[in-house]
């Protein structure tokens, strides 16, 4: 017993001091929802490199009132990246969850409601400079039958 708490404990150790190697990202970026009222929306994301090229980003985004309609979003991916071009370029492909709200307000009434999803999609990265990239992506999401999203804007390693 006592060997095998001591092998979990090396395992686990090991893989904390592994996963301390990895590097932050934090962006902005413009979030388009390309069905139904084809709102626009800003969001933040914060990322980090779990082990080599897998990555754990959270997201938030709000979008814009139109049509009545304003919303937000909060989302937690992990994406596998492929690093390209001497890691110049990074396409990746992307699951996690995420939980969609919607306001509707209509002569001072208003109603909310959010759902549980999940998101599927993909995107790349264009690397600038060492300290700074563009990033495109699109998300599949799963709530309120379904809608794409594409998002642009900037990351920043650190």
């Amino acid at each position: 017993m006592k060997k095998l708490f001591f092998v979990i404990s090396m395992m686990l150790m090991s893989v904390s001091t592994f996963a301390q190697q990895g590097t932050c990202v934090a962006g902005a970026h413009a979030s388009f929802l390309l069905e139904n009222n084809k709102n626009i929306g800003i969001g933040a994301l914060v990322g980090y490199e779990v082990i080599d090229n897998l990555r754990g980003v959270a997201e938030f985004d709000y979008y814009l009132k139109k049509d009545y309609v304003s919303g937000w979003e909060a989302d937690l991916n992990a994406e596998y990246l492929f690093k390209l071009a001497d890691g110049r370029f990074t396409i990746y492909p992307l699951v996690g969850v995420n939980v969609f709200g919607q306001k509707v307000e209509i002569l001072g009434v208003s109603e909310t409601d959010s759902k549980v999803g999940l998101n599927i999609g993909g995107g790349i990265e264009f690397k600038l400079m060492p300290s700074l990239a563009l990033k495109c992506e699109y998300n599949y999401k799963t709530q309120y039958d379904g809608a794409s999203f594409l998002k642009a804007g900037v990351v920043i390693p650190f």
